[in-house]
């Protein structure tokens, strides 16, 4: 082999070594500051039109008062609570960082094209499954939000998270099955995968996307129903 084409082999691979190096980085930093923004915007409870984005009200639905959430709430909970907010973002780029050290999905390669896909894929994804959710719940009568437990005791908070991922409540405060925010996160899965290499079905592939981002709501609703004990953790970590 010519000592030229040995020392372009040479430099590829130093090239991708230092994107991997630089992208494993990145994807660190990303999701640390996905999970910080998080909690910080799930404790802090940013308002709009005097309601909180991502923590309960002081009144839970079905409590004299409280009152259900109107057309102009729901679209500012949605562009500006969700899709305004930066976690969106620091989440797409965590996951494009994660998929892309895994080398997934096939064929779209360790470059930054490749990169570029996984970010804007990982985006759409999850715009699309909140858009759906919450479109769906507006057209159902039901509250997109997550309300904490009223209750002590980790194991009934955290079986509230878990219950609260598939149930959501409506103006009177009865409880239904929250069949678009299922439909969301499965029907976005199948749909990207439409964009993936042809060996990904949505059928298969896109399926089980769906499995692991209903999982995904599990664990953010675990964050929100623990938020405040996450929020003095992180402020402990940081003194450190």
């Amino acid at each position: 082999m010519p000592v030229s084409s040995n020392r372009n082999s040479r430099r590829a691979l130093i090239q991708r070594g230092f994107l991997f190096v630089l992208l494993c980085v990145m994807g660190c930093a990303l999701s640390s500051a996905a999970f910080s923004q998080s909690v910080s915007v799930l404790t802090d409870s940013p308002l709009v039109n005097g309601l909180p984005v991502a923590l309960p009200t002081p009144l839970q639905p079905g409590e004299a008062g409280f009152a259900p959430l109107t057309g102009e709430q729901r679209a500012e909970l949605f562009f500006k609570g969700y899709v305004g907010s930066p976690t969106v973002y620091y989440e797409s780029v965590a996951s494009a960082s994660g998929q892309w050290v895994a080398g997934e999905p096939e064929g779209w390669g360790r470059t930054f094209g490749g990169y570029g896909k996984r970010a804007g894929t990982s985006f759409t994804l999850l715009v699309m499954e909140e858009g759906i959710h919450e479109a769906g719940d507006a057209a159902l009568g039901l509250d997109p939000r997550y309300f904490r437990c009223r209750c002590s005791g980790g194991w009934h908070r955290a079986g509230n998270a878990v219950k609260m991922t598939f149930l959501a409540y409506d103006g009177s405060g009865r409880l239904h099955l929250d069949m678009p925010r299922i439909v969301g996160d499965y029907g976005g899965s199948m749909i990207v995968t439409t964009w993936y290499p042809a060996q990904y079905a949505p059928l298969v592939q896109g399926v089980q996307m769906g499995h692991a981002q209903l999982g995904m709501d599990v664990g953010i609703n675990l964050a929100r129903e623990f938020s405040p004990e996450l929020k003095r953790f992180l402020h402990r970590f940081k003194r450190w």
